[in-house]
């Protein structure tokens, strides 16, 4: 509950993402809160998404899930990408926005 009203106050879409029990919310909400908060630092006006997919076999009894994280950040004349797959959801979400932020950052640094 706290991630989606935190990303609703500021404009941050999130779609797909898996139902998450109380702790890993929390992970997930301070990892885009901090990252939020750094990029928006350097860019005054842009539009996050990120989204979640899921790999896998859905039929299979203990067959485990892959997770494929897109973040996107949208500005005046920039289109920043950063994509990570892990097999737990979190890490993956950590990698794509550490990743964001890096690649926002450098972005920053050329002009």
């Amino acid at each position: 509950m706290a991630l989606k009203k935190f990303t609703q106050e500021n404009g941050i879409r999130l779609l797909d993402f898996p139902e998450l029990d109380e702790i890993d919310e929390l992970t997930a909400l301070s990892t885009v809160k901090e990252n939020f908060e750094k990029i928006s630092n350097v860019l005054p006006e842009f539009e996050m998404t990120i989204q979640a997919k899921e790999f896998g076999q859905k039929n299979k009894k203990g067959a485990r899930k892959q997770y494929e994280v897109h973040c996107r950040i949208i500005a005046p004349r920039k289109k920043i990408v950063a994509t990570a797959t892990e097999w737990n959801f979190i890490s993956a979400l950590q990698e794509s926005c550490k990743s964001l932020k890096q690649e926002v950052l450098k972005a920053s640094a050329k002009k």
